[in-house]
């Protein structure tokens, strides 16, 4: 299983938005400074700021941080989650907690390496 200190997770954030607590929860968490990509977008446009991650960087999860609570938005986010197959948080700010999104990529992590292992010991058995 991945540990948290191997996990690349990308930042969504509100342009002007301190996202301080939110470096702080997943530095806490075990994440690695050289593993956080921080990338700041106009408010209306945090689900194409979290497609731009799923397609053009290799991050793990994306945490999306709003100011305040959009249903479209969060609509769209569990869109891209399905789709791209990546645990993406949406948070408001200030209150920020990233541990879950790093929960989630550790299971992502853990059930690949057993559905791996059950095909493994199936090929061994044919």
């Amino acid at each position: 299983m991945i540990s948290p200190s191997e996990i690349k997770v990308g930042i969504v954030a509100e342009e002007g938005l301190d996202i301080w607590s939110a470096l702080t929860c997943l530095k806490q968490s075990g994440c690695a400074d050289e593993n956080i990509i921080v990338k700041y977008v106009p408010p209306f446009q945090l689900a194409l700021g979290a497609l731009f991650f799923a397609e053009y960087t290799d991050v793990d999860c994306t945490v999306v941080i709003g100011r305040e609570h959009s249903d479209p938005i969060a609509t769209s986010l569990l869109n891209l989650q399905i789709q791209w197959n990546m645990p993406i948080d949406y948070t408001l700010a200030p209150a920020l907690d990233c541990a879950a999104v790093i929960n989630m990529v550790q299971l992502q992590s853990q059930m690949a390496e057993e559905a791996q292992n059950q095909t493994t010991r199936q090929t061994q058995l044919s």
